[in-house]
């Protein structure tokens, strides 16, 4: 297990800071202007390609998995083929911007068809009286398999906004699944989360504080894809994991997701998929990290901002690690961070508009 460690970390690290070296001598492949917006918080053109260094990390460790013939080889290989087309869409829209997001979805869409089928990830239960009976239904577990696939790989997405964000809250889930995997001997999901976890670490370095290369659409979706497909797995493969431990370890970018889909779509009645700089992390970042710091300079607000995030997401990781086999906990601490990130969300707007009845 700790080769495939390794290999994915130096593969990453190496793929990423390749790639900022090239594109130092070859402008074209910075595509900064063609994503420049209200989600867009720094200053120097910057690379959005280090989701080719984690699918290259990933790459690699398949073909090392299939070489040492390992128990768990073809499964392996069926989550990566399947992580494709969501990773190509992402892929797509970082060079060109211009990937429309009902295409891209239609992409992560196909990719959970292909985990559905390929690697056998399949929601069966969620743990909730009468509810759990339809899933004996193909269609219905089908139907909620892919909507799960699809939400958490946009979720990770969103939640993409600063320096190391997204690839340490990431980590952290990715460590919490493994260590629960690592109890019940699964060494299949101990192993790919390990994987996966080495890739980000190799990207994390190169991107916090200083921002050399992003993530990425596609290094977003990549991740989101195979952490939604881990989540998956370990709850079919495992009756004694809650399905709410998939819940609150993820609980953070899923209720960031959810929540901004209320806002969006019911309270300023525009397109869920419209972009805004309203999300939870955004707020931080233009309230809270600005007045402790002092200065409107995103080079210090941005890496500044992700600390505050990575203990949010602790909220839920903690817990869920502590309570994974217990429904009744998952369920109440899943409500506890929901109450908790909406006070908090609903105070910082109130502190910017103090005067203005908000709807947002």
């Amino acid at each position: 297990m700790l080769i495939y460690l390794i290999v994915s970390f130096l593969i990453s690290f190496i793929s990423c800071f390749f790639i900022i070296k090239v594109c130092k001598r070859k402008k074209s492949l910075i595509t900064d202007h063609v994503h420049d917006g209200i989600q867009s918080f720094h200053k120097n053109p910057t690379p959005r390609l280090g989701g080719a260094g984690l699918f290259l990390a990933f790459m690699v460790t398949v073909a090392l998995v299939l070489y040492r013939g390992e128990g768990y080889k073809l499964i392996y290989a069926f989550v990566f083929l399947a992580s494709i087309p969501a990773f190509l869409s992402g892929l797509i829209e970082d060079v060109t911007g211009k990937l429309y997001p009902k295409i891209r979805m239609l992409f992560i869409v196909i990719s959970g068809v292909l985990a559905f089928f390929l690697a056998g990830a399949v929601v069966v239960r969620v743990d909730i009286p009468y509810v759990d009976a339809l899933f004996q239904f193909q269609l219905v577990s089908f139907i909620f398999s892919l909507v799960a696939i699809a939400g958490l790989t946009n979720a990770v997405n969103i939640i993409d906004g600063f320096n190391g964000l997204a690839s340490m809250v990431s980590i952290m889930i990715l460590l919490s699944i493994s260590f629960v995997a690592y109890k019940l001997g699964d060494y299949f999901i101990v192993t790919s989360c390990v994987v996966m976890v080495g890739a980000l670490a190799g990207f994390f370095i190169l991107n916090y504080p200083y921002g050399l290369i992003f993530l990425g659409d596609g290094g977003a979706y990549f991740t989101g894809f195979f952490i939604a497909v881990m989540s998956i797995l370990l709850v079919k493969r495992h009756p004694e994991v809650s399905a709410w431990f998939a819940v609150l370890v993820n609980i953070y970018p899923i209720y960031e997701t959810l929540f901004s889909i209320y806002r969006k779509k019911l309270l300023r009645k525009r397109s869920a998929m419209s972009p805004d700089g309203l999300h939870f992390h955004m707020l931080f970042y233009k309230v809270i990290v600005k007045r402790l710091l002092g200065t409107d300079n995103p080079i210090y607000r941005n890496p500044a901002t992700s600390p505050f995030m990575w203990m949010i997401n602790l909220l839920g990781v903690l817990p869920a690690l502590l309570f994974w086999r217990d429904t009744a906990l998952c369920v109440v601490f899943s409500l506890i961070f929901i109450l908790i990130y909406t006070s908090v969300y609903w105070s910082i707007i109130h502190k910017r508009m103090p005067h203005r009845k908000s709807k947002y």
